[in-house]
């Protein structure tokens, strides 16, 4: 609930005075009859120095009773000393001879992204022996896919404090000192938090930081040289699957060779013989480097075959 929206309200009512409108626009809403330990100042003698607290850091708001010489009700119902429960729109707090009527607002709406807007079809329907068939059903989301509800952000959290506040109980927010203190700790590991929340792109080659190829080079039983471009080992990384499952094949050296050099190759099988590969690279006038292919071509053939490369 931000400050922009409609806050709670509580109508107060008291014997021989007139109602008056209390709304709730901080996170913690302290009840009772001293002023100045109080929000909410209910002058009477059955009322406590500081009778109960109400808690809108989130919804819904919650009551709580300070272990008052008297309690505190709830639709006539006696709250435990301490116990901390849920308000309902509607809900009567009775505070010694005071009858606090809670109005909630409705709770703002999570947000809606790539909504969709609704198809309509104009013109004549379709015949019966026209129409498509229909879909198969989707297959329900894993729990990677499905949707997170949003944390509902406190009410009038202050701009200095860290937004980790709000994982804390509602009572740290009494003193600024936490969430700045926290403020320390929340730059520190912002960047430890970031890679976490990111870890995916750190295993996609094509958008991992350059000092986390060679580990993934390293999960991938090394298929690149670390001397190689950075380019030409992003692409091979990218493609390692397809790679591994054609390995030893005259496709997979192929696919390999091409991602490596750029060069298209051509490989005759049996050239002097059973058992024998020669390679041909054609270059078009481009710049490779022979050991590159020298080892490419050593590590895609199966181990009693003999190879031969030619470079044109």
């Amino acid at each position: 609930m931000s400050q922009d929206q409609v806050r709670a309200k509580l109508y107060i009512i008291a014997p021989g005075e007139p109602e008056r409108v209390y709304e709730i626009a901080q996170p913690i809403t302290r009840i009772g009859r001293e002023p100045s330990l109080n929000d909410l100042v209910l002058p009477h003698a059955w009322v406590s120095r500081q009778h109960a607290r109400i808690y809108a850091d989130r919804w819904p708001l919650r009551i709580q009773d300070m272990r008052s010489s008297n309690g505190t009700l709830v639709n006539d119902r006696p709250l435990t000393p301490e116990e901390i429960r849920p308000l309902a729109d509607g809900d009567i707090i009775a505070i010694g001879p005071f009858r606090l009527r809670y109005e909630a607002p409705p709770p703002p709406p999570p947000p809606v992204e790539n909504q969709r807007q609704p198809v309509i079809l104009r013109g004549e329907p379709l015949p019966r022996a026209e129409m498509p068939p229909p879909l198969p059903p989707e297959p329900p989301p894993t729990a990677e896919e499905r949707p997170r509800p949003p944390l509902q952000p406190w009410v009038g959290i202050p701009r200095d404090a860290s937004r980790w506040l709000q994982y804390l109980p509602p009572i740290y927010s009494e003193d600024g000192f936490i969430g700045r203190f926290l403020l320390i700790f929340e730059d520190l590991l912002s960047p430890i938090e970031q890679i976490i929340a990111h870890f995916s792109l750190f295993l996609d080659p094509l958008t991992a930081p350059e000092a986390f190829i060679p580990w993934l080079n390293e999960w991938l039983a090394e298929i690149v040289d670390e001397r190689w471009p950075s380019r030409t080992q992003r692409e091979l990384l990218r493609h390692v699957s397809e790679l591994y499952q054609a390995r030893g094949t005259k496709r997979g050296l192929q696919e390999y060779l091409r991602i490596c050099t750029g060069c298209p190759a051509e490989i005759v099988e049996n050239d002097q013989g059973p058992y024998t590969v020669r390679v041909v690279l054609h270059t078009e006038g481009r710049t490779v480097d022979s050991a590159m292919v020298e080892r490419i071509v050593r590590a895609n053939c199966p181990a009693h075959v003999a190879y031969r490369i030619e470079i044109a």
